[in-house]
């Protein structure tokens, strides 16, 4: 009696498909990966985050010395150079939305409210800026400030001069972008008012700005 031949089968037809709960698994697993990548992309940048919460802290704190108060401005003033111009545009969002509201509040004022709103403002920067000459006095006659190490607004020396003059330029750099990315309206009302406060300096003998 001849041995019965068997036909071989290719072993890839009898393998079984994965099960269903493999499959599950798989599935999960790549939604979770998913989400985890979503999640990473959309995260705050950690300087972002940084100078929020100092922001935060300059605002709510009211019982911090100047010279904490002062160190905390120069830490966000560091953290900001690190941050990509959308990022500041996003920052300063809350105080665009402040500006626009105080200007649509400044040219609903009758004519003598506009007069009052403006000394006011002219008043208060007029003191300042005194304030600021009266600490660089106090430097060029041999004080605390004269040693040029402490910079900011009206520092003596050459160290506080150069800080007052890129404090100058960065605002005004700042101003300017924000000019640049406003709305027609807004500009066309910032350039009403620096031209109104101008002709009200003008009035009172002041220099224009």
């Amino acid at each position: 009696m001849l041995p019965t031949t068997r036909t071989p089968v290719k072993q890839a037809a009898n393998e079984a498909p994965p099960p269903r709960r493999w499959r599950r698994w798989i599935g999960a697993l790549l939604l979770m990966l998913l989400i985890g990548g979503l999640v990473w992309a959309v995260r705050p940048a950690p300087r972002f985050s940084r100078v929020q919460e100092l922001q935060k802290e300059l605002a709510e704190s009211k019982d911090l010395s100047p010279d904490e108060r002062k160190a905390k401005f120069a830490q966000l003033r560091d953290e900001m150079k690190h941050l990509t111009d959308d990022q500041k545009w996003q920052l300063s969002a809350p105080m665009r939305e402040k500006q626009k509201a105080e200007m649509d509040r400044y040219f609903a004022l009758a004519p003598k409210e506009k007069i009052k709103y403006l000394d006011e403002r002219i008043d208060k920067s007029e003191k300042m800026r005194k304030e600021w000459e009266k600490k660089g006095a106090m430097g060029k006659a041999g004080g605390p400030l004269a040693s040029g190490f402490v910079g900011g607004p009206g520092g003596g020396g050459a160290g506080g001069t150069q800080s007052k003059q890129r404090s100058s330029e960065e605002m005004e750099k700042r101003r300017k972008e924000m000019l640049d990315r406003s709305s027609p309206k807004d500009r066309a009302q910032m350039d009403r008012f620096r031209k109104e406060m101008n002709d009200r300096r003008k009035q009172r003998g002041l220099p224009v700005k």
